[in-house]
């Protein structure tokens, strides 16, 4: 039996978004190891049969000796394992994980959701991360991308050699699971934003819009908010910062979502108003494939399944004043139109199935 590590921050990331491929790898017979942080999913993962091995990986960690230290439990836990093929997600594992596969000469493949704030550092900082990426890259077998301007980004800066590249769609989504619901409308129209509660993600933009429009369309809209709280940043809103911003337009917020297609589904409309470098948020994905037109901005990683005035409104992230312009063209858009855009949100999602995206996952385990 061949042994297949999957390497990621944390164990969340890859019970939501990696569940169909991991199952398909115990299908054909692997023997799973999840290399990640413990979290709330840890368990889960090991009820499908995999092995978990913890690792504790800073996403955000820059001291020097705990990085050094982390490298090295990285490096004994794979060498411990001997896997045949290492599966590397996100920025820190794909730099550690393939310093390690190069030393131990494991076949590679990294996939990378979106860089995020990985060059929002100072320069001192920025080389070291550009040294380690371009270090660790040189034995890499290949390197999956989800969005172009990481792609071309890496192949600029020569972080990898553009043969070894591929750009795919995303973590794909599971069209089963979240399928096309009709898009019921009411007096009230119900505006729904899925992120992280950071500033960078918009989340305060949302909430000054959902004021303004309230005090001006107070029986034609509604806000919600399905919030992650996340305090391994320093970009996170404060609570109760966030919540007294909330109370004047009586925006509710729910914390942690376990069932966001519930949400989803009683929303009209999904926005993500953010200035965040996105990879391809999953928010979006998953809404479109429900049927639900976006509001969002020109975001590279956004604009892969946000279609301006087809299944979208999108407006320039430096423009946050657009966003409740936005809000109220929907608001006033006839009832035909938004169908038509919940229509098209489907339609655009089915491109991203996620039987498609695993078929590139077992070509490359299937190549010789």
């Amino acid at each position: 039996m061949k042994k297949i590590i999957l390497f990621s921050n944390t164990c969340w990331s890859l019970y939501n978004f990696r569940v169909n491929l991991i199952q398909k790898l115990i299908k054909k017979n692997f023997k799973v190891y999840i290399l990640s942080n413990r979290d709330q999913t840890s368990k889960k993962l090991t009820k499908l049969g995999c092995i978990f091995y913890e690792i504790s990986i800073d996403r955000r960690g820059v001291d020097f000796f705990n990085e050094i230290s982390c490298l090295l439990k990285i490096y004994r836990k794979i060498k411990k394992i001997s896997p045949d093929y290492l599966f590397n997600f996100t920025i820190k594992p794909i730099i550690y994980g393939s310093l390690v596969s190069r030393i131990l000469k494991i076949k590679t493949l990294n996939t990378l959701d979106g860089l995020g704030a990985t060059f929002e550092v100072n320069f001192l900082k920025r080389c070291i991360i550009s040294y380690l990426i371009k270090l660790s890259q040189k034995k890499v077998n290949l390197f999956y991308f989800v969005n172009s301007s990481d792609l071309n980004f890496f192949i600029e800066k020569s972080y990898i050699n553009k043969k070894k590249t591929k750009l795919i769609n995303g973590t794909g989504i599971d069209l089963k699971f979240f399928k096309y619901k009709e898009n019921k409308f009411s007096k009230k129209i119900k505006f729904l934003l899925i992120s992280r509660l950071l500033y960078s993600k918009g989340v305060m933009n949302y909430l000054k819009s959902a004021e303004e429009i309230t005090k001006k369309y107070k029986n034609k809209s509604s806000f919600f908010i399905a919030g992650i709280i996340d305090k391994s940043v320093s970009d996170q809103i404060p609570i109760n910062i966030l919540e007294n911003e909330a109370k004047k337009s009586k925006t509710k917020i729910y914390y942690n979502v376990q069932n966001i297609k519930k949400l989803i589904n009683y929303s009209n409309c999904v926005v993500l108003p953010t200035n965040y470098n996105e990879g391809f948020p999953r928010s979006l994905l998953e809404s479109a494939a429900i049927g639900r037109p976006l509001i969002t901005t020109n975001v590279p990683g956004c604009l892969r399944i946000a279609k301006n005035n087809i299944n979208a409104f999108v407006y320039k992230m430096s423009k946050n004043d657009q966003l409740t312009k936005n809000i109220m063209k929907f608001i006033l858009l006839k009832k035909n139109k938004k169908i038509y855009m919940s229509i098209k949100s489907n339609n655009i999602a089915k491109r991203f199935n996620v039987s498609k995206i695993i078929e590139n996952y077992i070509k490359f385990l299937d190549d010789k």
